[in-house]
């Protein structure tokens, strides 16, 4: 069972090397924000989800963690899952591995993608010419970063520790940095 993770800043690339790792291995991918948007939709945890969204707070850990494993326990006999998005704090992590340990589950490894704030800006800022998306500004990508920094960064120190963090340079074009992590995946399995 092949159990990974992608990580990167705003802009890095992972939720587009997410969909195709999840293609080739076909593994379950598990985007945090798409998950959230089906719940909203028709979910269980919806009218929860919606009354922190109403009144413009965060959506608490405790309710992501719940969608998370929710999700994990609905596709427990995949090939293995591929997490984009998810986890973003220390205790979103914590109760990932928590969870793994609880139902005999490996990671594998946690893919980091890595590109400066400034290259991931341009993507971005370019990204928002072709898709129209209203997050793509130069006011609210700065404060992406900002929670990037303060929330997700720690992360990486906590996923280094346990020896399962692989950084990759995110510079590259999408195909370059696919290959770089099939051969990473290829070297790991």
């Amino acid at each position: 069972m092949l159990n990974l993770i992608i990580f990167g800043a705003p802009g890095a690339g992972k939720g587009t090397q997410a969909e195709l790792i999840a293609k080739k291995y076909k593994l379950t991918h598990l985007s945090s924000g798409d998950l959230l948007r089906q719940e909203l939709e028709n979910g269980a945890l919806g009218k929860k989800i919606k009354r922190y969204q109403d009144s413009g707070r965060l959506v608490p850990d405790s309710l992501i963690i719940e969608m998370m494993e929710n999700a994990v326990i609905k596709k427990i006999k995949s090939a293995g899952f591929i997490f984009d998005g998810y986890p973003r704090t220390i205790r979103q992590a914590e109760a990932l591995t928590k969870f793994f340990k609880n139902k005999k589950i490996q990671l594998t490894a946690v893919l980091n993608l890595q590109l400066t704030e400034k290259e991931a800006e341009k993507r971005i800022l370019l990204r928002s010419q072709v898709s129209g998306r209203s997050d793509d500004n130069i006011k609210t990508i700065k404060n992406r970063f900002k929670v990037y920094r303060a929330q997700t960064a720690p992360l990486l120190k906590y996923y280094r520790t346990q020896e399962k963090l692989i950084t990759i340079d995110g510079r590259p074009a999408i195909k370059d940095v696919f290959k770089e992590i099939s051969a990473i995946i290829k070297e790991i399995k």
